[in-house]
């Protein structure tokens, strides 16, 4: 069969890669792969160029452009060998023929959950407001959420960069942008900042969101004078106010919506059971995400380190949550005698957000930790809530977010399940009032412990 390069070439427009306008029986694909496919593989050290784009022009000529793409790298972050075959590259995944067509499914599968997903944020995110400051923070909220997930089903390791600026552009394309205009904004948003082989820095997904933003809405991003709260109370590099003690108070802004209240409703409406799976046993290999996050901090790393080895230890004593639990870990992060749970108002982001003060906020919270033990929710469903918990609880002076990051890792730990990257899982700001970005926060939890069990089984 003659293979045109341009078919295969030409990465697919939104309108082509659409999963909403391209139906698709995910049981058909291995008897097509098995059609499609030549049945003389490469031998090992022959360009195997040739045979993959003779399997990839079969698989368009059936399903239709949306399948370019199937054998781009590490979409559910394969393991080259593992006991599932997944398509990596053809250097490491035309091995035997069965295992060679069955990593080729994968692949096919791996590329179409990842349209589903795309689409189905593409959705949340759209349509976006009008009035251009509303619009700015619309936008910007949708980059930084779309880089998030990419990277989270790419590995963020390797060609995710690639991915994201694909993603970004057809974002721009369901948002009314023409391809060739939403190309170049893409381009210019994201030039200098995305690299391969690197976990992007928080500030730099901000960034290219700020700058994308910026280009679409013409609204100037601000200065970084107020508290960086990205997520909460966790500084990136481009702020200027550290330490935290040190901070200038931001603006005030009216206080008329109580984000504690919002998100107590918000936690009773989340369908936590049904936005994310059991996991099936424990899940972790030699890499530890958090540990190796707060390694790489500049202020305050040996303080959270020490307050993780606690953590690690009351894991697996089995020990409950609870809040004076947290409030030792919480003395180790700070460097203090004491932690006591707040007993006024509190605010956050710069003061964007705002969390009262009511007589039932002690006994509530330690409800909320306590339901962290629920065997009858999922373990990812567990995590994220008890991370949104402590967020807007917000039951700490100072270091919510760094509380919150180790109470997630505490209930998984505590399960056998620790992950081998968190970046994903920290670098969007969560609105205490959306219930679809807390079950998002579940399903990508799930997705990085089922990254993690992977590669335990590799």
């Amino acid at each position: 069969m003659a293979v045109d390069p341009m078919m295969l070439v030409r990465k697919p427009t939104w309108a082509e890669a659409d999963p909403g306008t391209h139906p698709f029986d995910p049981a058909t694909v291995p008897a097509v792969v098995r059609a499609v496919a030549p049945p003389e593989l490469p031998a090992p050290g022959e360009p195997a160029r040739a045979w993959v784009d003779t399997v990839s022009l079969g698989l368009v000529e059936h399903y239709g452009r949306w399948v370019v793409g199937w054998d781009g790298r590490r979409f559910a972050h394969a393991v080259p060998g593992g006991p599932e075959p997944r398509w990596c590259c053809a250097e490491d995944s035309i091995t035997t023929p069965e295992r060679t067509l069955a990593a080729i499914v994968s692949g096919v599968l791996d590329w179409r959950a990842l349209l589903e997903e795309v689409a189905e944020h593409f959705a949340w995110h759209l349509p976006l407001p009008t009035e251009p400051r509303a619009a700015f923070a619309a936008w910007e909220a949708a980059v930084v959420d779309l880089v998030t997930i990419t990277a989270s089903r790419t590995g963020a390791d390797e060609f995710w960069y690639g991915h994201s600026k694909q993603v970004l552009g057809w974002f721009l394309a369901a948002a009314g942008v023409p391809d060739t205009v939403a190309a170049s904004m893409v381009a210019e948003a994201t030039r200098g900042r995305f690299r391969s082989w690197t976990v992007q820095p928080v500030a730099s997904i901000i960034d290219a969101g700020e700058a994308l933003a910026a280009a679409l809405t013409g609204v100037a991003p601000g200065g970084d004078e107020w508290p960086d709260t990205w997520p909460w109370d966790w500084p990136n590099r481009r702020t200027t106010q550290m330490p935290s003690a040190a901070r200038s108070p931001g603006p005030e802004y009216a206080r008329s919506v109580d984000s504690l209240t919002e998100w107590r409703r918000v936690r009773a409406a989340a369908r936590w059971s049904d936005v994310a799976e059991h996991l099936d046993g424990p899940a972790r290999t030699g890499r530890d995400g958090l540990a190796e996050h707060f390694a790489a901090r500049e202020d305050g790393g040996d303080r959270l380190l020490a307050a993780l080895e606690s953590v690690r230890a009351d894991a697996v004593a089995g020990a409950a949550l609870t809040f004076d639990r947290l409030a030792a870990w919480q003395r180790l992060v700070l460097g203090v005698r004491a932690a006591p749970l707040r007993t006024t108002p509190a605010a956050a982001k710069g003061g964007r957000e705002w969390y009262a003060y009511w007589p039932d906020v002690p006994e509530a919270f330690e409800r909320c930790l306590a339901e962290a033990a629920d065997p009858g929710v999922p373990l990812p469903s567990r995590a994220a809530r008890v991370y949104l918990d402590v967020a807007f609880f917000h039951p700490f002076a100072d270091g919510n977010a760094r509380a919150a990051a180790l109470a997630l890792y505490f209930v998984l730990a505590r399960e056998g399940v620790v992950l081998e990257r968190v970046v994903p899982l920290l670098v969007v700001a969560r609105p205490a009032r959306d219930v679809r970005a807390a079950e998002a926060l579940a399903r990508t939890v799930a997705v990085l412990a089922e990254q993690t069990r992977r590669h335990a089984g590799a």
